[in-house]
């Protein structure tokens, strides 16, 4: 219970940089019922992260499956520093890049979303698939749990925590300082560092394991 509560709070906190990156979408729902739109909205992005958490826990049992002792513990140090880097760059230590060529791609998807105004559901669960390190973080998470089901609920605790910053990001963004959700999305990144470091030591023997 305690690893989904970090989970939950990592989403919670960390949407406050969902904020920046993606508070613009929910404006552009134009539906007869503010709420329901809203809720619509990001019922389809908590899809498409479960529908990746189930991926990435496939993709964890297969790798766990193989069963190859120094191969595991390859992937637990390869995914456990891609949760740092994640991590750091949530807490602005790395600057974040863009990928040039695929500039391109995602604008075309902007303006993809932009012909779903009227269908928040499908505007969220394309808004899911957007690139996001916060998201990325918590899809090693679920990589990291080898089990679809786990990976699914992993994910869908990590929407749910997002849900009240992008349900009130208009207001949120007028009451709350740059600073403190600055400070707010920080706190985010530490919780998504941890979870690296335990990913090491655990494929270490260091930590808990099956």
């Amino acid at each position: 219970m305690l690893e989904f509560f970090l989970v939950f709070l990592g989403g919670f906190l960390g949407s406050y940089h969902c904020i920046g990156m993606c508070g613009f979408i929910p404006s552009l729902i134009v539906y007869k019922n503010f709420w329901v739109g809203n809720i619509l909205y990001n019922s389809g992005r908590i899809f498409t992260y479960i529908f990746l958490g189930f991926l990435a826990g496939f993709l964890g049992m297969y790798f766990h499956s193989i069963g190859f002792q120094y191969f595991q513990k390859g992937l637990s140090l390869i995914l456990g520093v891609g949760m740092i880097i994640f991590g750091l760059q949530i807490t602005g230590n790395i600057k974040e890049k863009g990928v040039p060529f695929l500039d391109p791609i995602f604008n075309t998807i902007a303006d993809f979303l932009n012909q779903f105004r009227s269908s928040p559901f499908f505007l969220g669960m394309f808004n899911g698939f957007l690139p996001c390190p916060l998201v990325y973080a918590f899809l090693i998470k679920a990589v990291i749990d080898k089990d679809p089901v786990k990976g699914m609920l992993t994910m869908a605790v990590f929407g749910l925590g997002t849900v009240p910053a992008m349900l009130f990001s208009a207001k949120i963004i007028n009451l709350i300082s740059p600073y403190t959700r600055k400070n707010l999305v920080r706190l985010a990144g530490v919780i998504v560092i941890l979870f690296g470091i335990w990913t090491i030591l655990r494929g270490f023997g260091t930590g808990h394991h099956h």
